[in-house]
């Protein structure tokens, strides 16, 4: 079956579009060069092609991140894009080295790596949580996630941080924690 990807809110997916570029895809072309998307925007349609129909309806504004018109945020900006960095795959750029410029040179809510990959997960969104995690694999003796910037991080390390060490954006909105709780988010 073929697929439409065309957007719910045109709008909302052009505004996360250019936030993406201009709180990270321009930055990290700027400083690192070339990259490329390996993933970006998916419309609800396809998100939930595969879905049971009980699944769909339980929460009909859960889903996958890439839906950058799901309305999480009400009308504020909440996107999330995959880049494969062609200077991390070339060995110029050490993995975890490209991942702390990120973390502590653009706006970023959530930066995902895997340890069997050079793609990162990049996520942006109101409220930052600001976490930077690496997930690994279980069968191959890896620890299931290693957590490079989380709650120890802001709560304890952050503070300790002479000012030209800190991060450019920070602290987290959540303290570093991977959910948002009793968070007030304008909503449509």
């Amino acid at each position: 079956m073929e697929l439409p990807n065309l957007p719910d809110d045109y709008e909302m997916v052009v505004r996360s579009g250019k936030a993406l570029c201009d709180r990270v895809l321009e930055p990290v072309l700027e400083k690192f060069g070339r990259f490329w998307i390996t993933f970006g925007y998916m419309c609800r349609q396809a998100i939930e092609a595969d879905m049971p129909e009980s699944a769909k309806h339980a929460n009909p504004r859960s889903s996958n991140p890439h839906q950058w018109d799901r309305g999480t945020f009400g009308n504020q900006v909440y996107a999330r894009v995959d880049i494969w960095p062609i200077c991390v795959e070339d060995g110029e750029v050490g993995r975890h080295d490209f991942g702390k410029w990120i973390m502590h040179e653009c706006d970023v809510d959530l930066l995902m790596q895997w340890t069997r990959s050079n793609v990162y997960c990049i996520t942006i969104s109101p409220k930052s949580r600001r976490v930077w995690l690496e997930w690994g694999d279980q069968k191959k003796g890896e620890p299931r996630q290693t957590l490079f910037m989380g709650a120890d991080y802001w709560q304890r390390v952050y503070p300790t941080l002479a000012e030209n060490e800190r991060p450019k954006f920070g602290p987290s909105h959540t303290g570093g924690a991977m959910q948002w709780r009793g968070q007030d988010f304008d909503k449509r």
